[in-house]
């Protein structure tokens, strides 16, 4: 019997990353603007610094705000809102998984559960499930409102932030790479926009879709803007795999 090892090698291919179109903008009632949820109305900003939800309009201005009672935690990160409630992710330590907290828009602490992994950071609400990104093992998990797993997948991009859901794809904020990065529900990736075109040194943290345009946060200057993304549609990840043929 003679075994044959075929190499095949499925290079990336890598498109130059698409536009990002800024229409307005305005600066963040908080630092760190890590979350960014949309009720069908107004923008919901979970903040870093002081661990607090505001609710704000189009135009930047602050309508109303919580610091929740729980968790008692820090580091107020990702956001979403499930057509009912608000849903915001804490850390209680850096060692800490952190956990997911729902509430009522008041502030009025309804549910939570713990997080699978060290470091999650970015949240979004597909109209049935929550999907989560974590930073420690770069992966974005779906789970149900009880926190329980129901799929995953692994990202090439280090260090990713808030995540957005636009009715066909999600999309998640790639820090260290400044981009807008958009995926399928099963780990494809479909296209990434370039948020350079907005600031040479900006830090994309918290992501929303308010049905027409996108919504980003810049992290290094606490400014969150409005932006349209035009995609070429066309860069693709694929990995080498070898193929063994026995005769």
């Amino acid at each position: 019997m003679k075994i044959f090892l075929i190499v095949l090698f499925l290079l990336p291919v890598l498109a130059v990353a698409s536009s990002v179109n800024v229409l307005s903008s305005f600066y963040s009632p908080d630092w760190f603007p890590n979350g960014l949820a949309w009720d069908g109305n107004y923008l919901w900003l979970l903040g870093g610094h002081y661990d607090t939800f505001y609710k704000i309009n189009t135009g930047g201005s602050v309508i109303s705000s919580f610091t929740p009672s729980e968790p008692g935690g820090f580091n107020g990160d990702g956001a979403a809102f499930d057509g009912t409630n608000l849903w915001g992710m804490f850390l209680e330590s850096t060692a800490s998984p952190g956990e997911v907290y729902e509430y009522t828009t008041s502030g009025t602490y309804v549910s939570s559960f713990m997080c699978p992994e060290i470091y999650h950071f970015g949240m979004t609400w597909d109209g049935n499930n929550l999907w989560v990104s974590c930073r420690g093992s770069q992966v974005i998990y779906e789970m149900s409102k009880e926190g329980i797993v129901l799929s995953s997948f692994s990202i090439p991009h280090t260090n990713p932030g808030d995540m957005a859901w636009n009715g066909t794809h999600l999309f998640y904020t790639a820090k260290d790479d400044k981009l807008i990065v958009e995926v399928t529900t099963d780990g494809i990736i479909v296209d990434t926009y370039d948020v350079t075109t907005i600031s040479s040194d900006m830090k994309p943290t918290a992501l929303t879709f308010d049905g027409s345009n996108f919504w980003v946060s810049d992290q290094e200057h606490d400014i969150i803007y409005e932006v349209e993304l035009f995609g070429t549609g066309f860069e693709q990840y694929t990995f080498g795999r070898i193929k063994t043929l026995f005769r």
